[in-house]
């Protein structure tokens, strides 16, 4: 028989084995020892007691791990994983996690719910928007190796601006923020990550990036991956601030590394274009991007 516990009333050592087993097979390998699983949980700002394990007797077969933030003054919560062991999958413990999920969102007060899905994962995807859950954007993983070409984001008018290098939570003060990115590209996600701001000649903010530098085992930079970039909304030189911004986000030019984004979302074409004239360009590596907007009426009476 199948059930359903809070992952705040499990051992670590069920929460590991439901973890490896329901993404086993998967897209992307992630298998976890114990260790790697709290640290996880921890880093991410997962809450357990929001988190979900199912059981087939005593044995874990499945999860959903879940965070929630507020975020402009609203409850968001978000899903950072969904599994199902192989042998259980298509029987429907897929949909009893979620419908364990959405009824602890809703017993928390959660307004808007968050997730994302690899693309081509059609079958949890058509779940998802069964659960009410809507793809509201494309989450694109572009790249760039090797070192960047000499006139990679350069722009007549660079001089015109200056970068300040801040804390992550400075950003998120920034008016035109984006608050709605994927729960991963949080500033509240961006541990060990820089950021900077992008200055006007009067001094004002008109841009930002959140990024993180990848050190190999002898503490060279080998990657450094893009969470999200931004120029004020409507700002009529906002392409020559993209370049400023990814100019210092990807420095030095002639360093030999991965060069990547994360989660980037596909409505931002200006940064995409800037991206790809400096010579990124897809990977095998997509996701959908999906909301849920949790009726107040859901919350009332259940």
């Amino acid at each position: 028989m199948i059930t359903i516990k809070r992952m705040s009333d499990c051992t670590f050592a069920e929460v590991t084995k439901a973890w490896n087993r329901g993404f086993e097979g998967y897209f992307i390998p992630i298998t976890m020892t114990e260790e790697m699983m709290l640290q996880r949980l921890a880093n991410e700002g997962c809450v357990t007691s929001l988190s979900v394990v199912a059981f087939d007797g005593d044995e874990p077969i499945g999860l959903v791990v879940n965070g929630l933030r507020t975020i402009g003054g609203q409850k968001v919560a978000w899903n950072g994983g969904t599994g199902v062991a192989t042998e259980y999958r298509r029987q429907g413990v897929g949909r009893q996690l979620m419908d364990a999920t959405l009824a602890l969102y809703r017993e928390a007060g959660v307004e808007v719910a968050t997730l994302e899905a690899m693309s081509q994962n059609s079958k949890a995807i058509a779940l998802y928007e069964q659960k009410g859950y809507e793809v509201i954007d494309r989450l694109l993983f572009w790249q760039q190796s090797g070192s960047l070409p000499a006139q990679a984001f350069n722009a007549p008018n660079q001089s015109d601006y200056r970068v300040r290098s801040v804390l992550a939570q400075e950003v998120a003060a920034l008016p035109f923020y984006a608050a709605d990115a994927a729960w991963q590209n949080h500033w509240q996600s961006s541990r060990d990550g820089l950021a900077l701001v992008v200055e006007d000649s009067n001094g004002q903010a008109v841009g930002y990036a959140l990024y993180k530098p990848m050190l190999n085992e002898a503490g060279q930079v080998s990657a450094i991956v893009l969470r999200q970039c931004a120029a004020q909304p409507g700002h009529n030189d906002a392409r020559t601030i993209l370049n400023v911004a990814l100019a210092h986000v990807y420095a030095p030019y002639e360093l030999d590394c991965k060069r990547s984004t994360f989660n980037l979302r596909a409505s931002e074409r200006l940064l995409l274009e800037v991206l790809e004239a400096a010579g990124f360009g897809p990977s095998e590596t997509e996701q959908v991007y999906m909301v849920k907007q949790m009726e107040v009426a859901e919350q009332v009476g259940q």
